[in-house]
């Protein structure tokens, strides 16, 4: 939940965002680039704060927070006060949460990575998807039109009643972490900074690789947010159509982060990662050139779907490679802040550079770029991938 505001509702409804508060693409883009820059500024603290301090009341905290900030915009929604709103969620979504989320999981993991981190991402999209559902349902409702219309005091439109959905849930769900989550790590470091620096160094080229794996995962990740989008201006749905087939595919992302996960604890993430970064360029290699020669709604389909079982598989696997690299348990929470500090950059630069191309361009030309530039990227992601895996297999 603690990233349902800020993503869940631009992945599930891009177009009456757009629309209703009458954001520019190049708007909603500057937004998420204060959040990324923000995040930034919080991943390697972050990681500082979750090697000292107890996860259970972190990641409460940052759930209450963040939810606060949605119910703030649906007060105030004008541009500079959702930049506003972006960077103050970029501070509540990072620093308290990320990395003690990460390092929770790797310890309760144990010597079944590949499995604790697959059933991670796997909650975390039925989460997604399950809520996505109800949000569609409350989207698309007749309800808030007939309290509108019997209503003197306030009006209310489909949109702001999601925003007060995934608020609220947020909300609770911070309430539920504080009072139920079982903190079972045990394992405050007492590690200095200069310490810490100094056994990162002798690691620093396998952290360098899983940080580009995880920003060209991540890289692709951002792109579903476009997918709804794509679906309303290229192929033609309606908002609602749209909104609904995103929540329907999302329904991958638990079923292929857990097989990602089992995959990988048989075969290692990093071999598995490789197979992956070859679907997604496959995939973007259709969706930004061969549709523009060859263009049939069944292959877009299936290759938007490959698209994202690859990304939601990605995403289930690339942070066991912590346990593959043999990085000691005292400096995981720096290691995890220094591969979010490069490898979320793209909460940064994606939202400018795709709102540039899709304001400044005829619609089907902007989004080939959009897939041609997530090409580029699946590619380096790659490479890392393969050296990554060979730079493992000559530590062990």
């Amino acid at each position: 939940m603690i990233f349902a505001l800020p993503f869940h509702v631009n992945r599930f409804f891009r177009p009456s965002l757009l629309e209703e508060f009458q954001y520019t693409n190049y708007m909603l883009g500057i937004a998420f680039t204060i959040y990324g820059i923000t995040a930034l500024i919080c991943y390697f603290p972050g990681g500082y704060i979750a090697d000292k301090f107890n996860a259970r009341k972190l990641l409460s905290v940052s759930l209450i927070l963040t939810s606060l900030g949605g119910i703030l915009l649906l007060f105030y929604n004008n541009f500079y006060f959702l930049c506003f709103i972006y960077g103050y969620w970029g501070i509540t979504s990072i620093l308290f949460c990320w990395s003690a989320l990460i390092k929770a999981t790797k310890i309760v993991g144990g010597n079944r990575q590949g499995l604790s981190f697959g059933i991670l991402e796997a909650g975390r999209g039925l989460v997604a998807a399950s809520l996505s559902s109800i949000a569609v349902i409350i989207f698309t409702s007749t309800l808030i039109k007939d309290i509108n219309e019997n209503s003197f005091f306030f009006t209310a439109s489909p949109l702001k009643a999601v925003i007060t959905f995934y608020s609220i849930i947020t909300f609770v769900a911070g309430i539920v972490i504080w009072f139920y989550f079982k903190d079972e790590s045990n394992t405050k470091s007492s590690i200095e900074i200069r310490v810490a620096l100094k056994k990162i160094k002798k690691f620093y080229k396998l952290i360098f690789f899983q940080s580009l794996i995880v920003l060209s995962a991540y890289s692709a990740y951002k792109g579903i947010d476009y997918y709804s989008q794509y679906f309303y201006e290229i192929m033609n749905y309606s908002k609602e159509k749209a909104a609904s087939t995103m929540s329907n595919l999302s329904y991958l992302r638990p079923l292929c982060a857990i097989f990602a996960g089992l995959i990988a604890d048989k075969i290692s993430a990093t071999k598995l990662s490789i197979y992956l970064f070859i679907a997604l360029i496959i995939a973007f290699l259709y969706l930004g050139l061969i549709s523009t020669i060859f263009n049939l709604e069944i292959l877009t389909i299936i290759n938007i779907m490959i698209s994202m079982a690859a990304v939601f598989a990605l995403r289930g696997i690339y942070f066991c490679y912590l346990q593959e690299t043999k990085i000691p348990i005292n400096i995981i929470g720096f290691s995890v802040g220094i591969i979010s500090l490069i490898g979320f950059f793209p909460d940064v630069y994606i939202g400018p550079v795709f709102g540039y191309f899709l304001d400044t361009y005829s619609k089907v030309k902007a989004f080939n770029l959009c897939y041609i530039f997530l090409l580029i990227l699946s590619l380096i992601g790659l490479y890392s991938a393969f050296k990554l895996h060979n730079s493992k297999e000559k530590c062990n």
